[in-house]
């Protein structure tokens, strides 16, 4: 079986490299696929699921689960499906025996809307520059048209998860922190705001997201600004609860019960009481059946607390923003230049 798991964008505008993953399939012998499709790209899962069936004569299987990236790889469900491979779409990492990763660059050039973002980085002389992998194939090019502005530009250096100079996840920006002291603002080459929030939060410099979807160059600081006054809310709600709930994700790359039990330790010898609550989907409606907890704290993904705050009811934080709640970190540290009594 094989797994192919695809970013939020639009399919049409990605390079799927379905031969290499028909190549695949027949070498390996797979008798059947699982696709493990993001939202994004559901409305183009029948039509691939039909097309490799088609041109490989293996049973294709459409995963409905939700399928947030690298860290989301359906193992579980693969081996309960008598899985062969996992073909996993819109993400870098290595070919092992059990996993391909498709990268799905996208073919749109970004070139007009970093010459917008150009028109908006007057002031700025050093720019650090990044990318998610649809577009890391682009970053050269961008970085010529900036240097040709007058700008020097720097490029972090990848490692870990990160396979590629400049790369940056939702949850890991090493590439951008490891160059935030020498820069004054970063380039983002991003589909949407997402990414391009995280830089800002990240590092605490100015953050313009080119989109070459929409042909756009925007200054996420609003955005920004206005994310971080929501999460020191749900800090200081936290600081009232007294009975917490420590999620426990369940997801093969989120999996982290040393940090859950490091926590609640932290928080019992703060006077908390403290269960642990596993689960595969951190999902508001499932915590609120749990109404005797007060709050909770998130050992899983890190950018769940922080898209869906406004559908939680009760204060969900990471393990960074409840030692802010409990006194042993400052806000500042966290909020970089942007904390609330600044005026954010």
């Amino acid at each position: 079986m094989i797994v192919i798991c695809l970013s939020r964008i639009q399919s049409k505008l990605l390079d799927l490299n379905q031969e290499t993953v028909i190549q695949e399939i027949a070498r390996r012998k797979a008798k059947r696929v699982l696709l493990q499709v993001p939202e994004g790209l559901r409305p183009s899962a029948f039509a691939l699921s039909r097309e490799l069936e088609k041109r490989t004569s293996s049973e294709i299987i459409i995963s409905a689960d939700p399928c947030y990236g690298s860290c989301d790889l359906a193992l579980n469900e693969a081996s309960l499906l008598d899985a062969d491979l996992i073909v996993h779409f819109g993400h870098s990492g290595t070919l092992t025996n059990k996993c391909l990763f498709i990268e799905a660059r996208s073919s749109l050039d970004v070139g007009a809307a970093v010459e917008k973002a150009v028109a908006k980085l007057s002031r700025e002389k050093a720019i650090g520059l990044a990318s998610v992998i649809q577009h890391i194939g682009e970053l050269e090019k961008a970085k010529k048209i900036l240097e040709k502005s007058g700008k020097t530009v720097l490029i972090g250096r990848h490692g870990g998860e990160l396979k590629y100079d400049g790369q940056i996840l939702g949850c890991r920006f090493e590439t951008v922190k490891s160059i935030s002291p020498e820069v004054d603002a970063f380039v983002v080459l991003a589909g949407g705001d997402f990414h391009g929030i995280g830089v800002r939060i990240a590092t605490g410099k100015r953050t313009i997201v080119c989109d070459p979807f929409q042909n756009q160059a925007r200054d996420v600081e609003d955005l920004a600004r206005r994310f971080l006054r929501t999460r020191y809310a749900a800090v200081d709600s936290f600081r009232e609860a007294r009975r917490v709930g420590v999620l426990i994700g369940l997801k093969t790359g989120q999996f982290q019960p040393t940090k859950a039990h490091e926590i609640r330790g932290l928080l019992e010898s703060k006077g908390r009481e403290c269960a642990l609550l596993a689960l595969r989907e951190i999902d508001p409606v499932v915590l609120e059946n749990f109404s005797d907890i007060e709050g909770f704290v998130n050992t899983g993904c890190p950018r769940i607390a922080l898209d869906d705050q406004e559908r939680f009811r009760r204060p969900v934080l990471n393990p960074e923003e409840v030692m802010i709640a409990l006194g042993t970190k400052r806000w500042e540290e966290y909020a970089k230049e942007d904390s609330p009594s600044k005026g954010a």
